[in-house]
C-alpha cells in the first residue's frame, strides 16, 4: 500500500483541493493520507478530519510540536504503506505526478524524486531571492550528495530505506537527512515544474533557514564519522 504524508500549518483552502486531486491521480490504487497538522489556528485538522469521511485521510494533529520535518517523521511512524510518498499541501507540488513518481519504484531504484533541476523540471515565477536561497541552500550542500534537488520536498521510497535509521527531523529537508543516512540501492530525478502557491502564505521564516544549517552541520558529522 502507498502512504502519502502531508505536512501541514494553516494549509485549510489548499487542502481539499490536494487530497481530491490525489484521489483522482491514484484511481483505483490503495492509499491512505497522513494529514500531520502542527495545530493550526485555522483548523486545517478539522478540515482534514472531515475529509476522512469520503477518502482514506488519517488525520494526526500535533499539538505540543512544530516543524515540517518532524511532522514527516511522525508521518512516517505512524503510516501503514510499504511505499511512503511525501508532498506540499500547497498545491506547488502537482498530484498528477504521482503515479509516474510511482512507476519509477524498480527493483535497482527505491527513492525517487521530483526534481526541478534535471531536463524538464524548472521553477514558475519565483522571485529572485527565493532562488538565490535556493542555490545558497544546494551549494552548501553539494559534498554530500549527488543528487540535484536536494532541496526538493516531494518524493516516494520503499519503506526499508529508513526502517534501520534514526532520522533527526531537524530544519525542513528531511529528503537530505534521508539520502546522507537512508540505505537506499538507486536514486531517479523526476523533472517537474514548481507552482508557487496560490492558497495560504509562505512558512519560510530566518529561524527556518537557520534550522537548515544546523541540519547540515549535523549531517557533514554523520557522513565524515563513516
Amino acid at each position: 500500500m502507498l502512504s502519502i504524508i502531508v505536512p501541514t500549518y494553516n494549509e485549510a483552502d489548499s487542502l481539499p483541493v490536494l487530497v481530491e486531486s490525489l484521489a483522482t491521480a491514484l484511481g483505483n490504487q490503495a492509499f491512505e493520507i497522513l494529514v500531520v497538522d502542527d495545530d493550526s489556528p485555522d483548523e486545517t485538522w478539522r478540515v482534514s478530519e472531515t475529509l476522512g469521511e469520503s477518502f482514506p485521510v488519517i488525520t494526526v494533529r500535533r499539538q505540543d510540536k512544530r516543524g515540517l520535518a518532524s511532522a514527516v517523521v511522525d508521518g512516517f511512524s505512524q503510516a501503514k504503506g510499504d511505499i511512503l510518498a511525501v508532498i506540499d499541501a500547497d498545491l506547488s507540488h502537482p498530484p498528477e505526478l504521482l503515479p509516474r513518481l510511482l512507476e519509477e519504484i524498480k527493483e535497482d531504484v527505491d527513492l525517487v524524486i521530483a526534481s526541478r533541476l534535471v531536463p524538464g523540471g524548472g521553477v514558475e515565477l519565483w522571485p529572485w531571492y527565493r532562488r538565490a536561497l535556493s542555490w545558497g541552500g544546494r551549494m552548501l550542500a553539494r559534498p554530500l550528495t549527488p543528487v540535484k534537488d536536494i532541496m526538493s520536498g516531494y518524493f516516494v521510497f520503499r519503506r526499508e530505506v529508513i526502517s534501520h535509521t534514526e532520522l533527526v527531523p531537524r530544519g525542513y529537508k528531511i529528503l537530505l537527512e534521508i539520502l546522507i543516512k537512508g540505505k537506499f540501492k538507486g536514486v531517479k530525478e523526476v523533472p517537474y515544474r514548481f507552482k508557487c502557491r496560490e492558497l495560504g502564505s509562505s512558512k519560510m521564516t530566518f529561524e527556518t533557514h537557520l534550522s537548515y544549517l544546523r541540519q547540515l552541520l549535523h549531517l557533514y558529522a554523520v557522513r565524515f564519522k563513516r
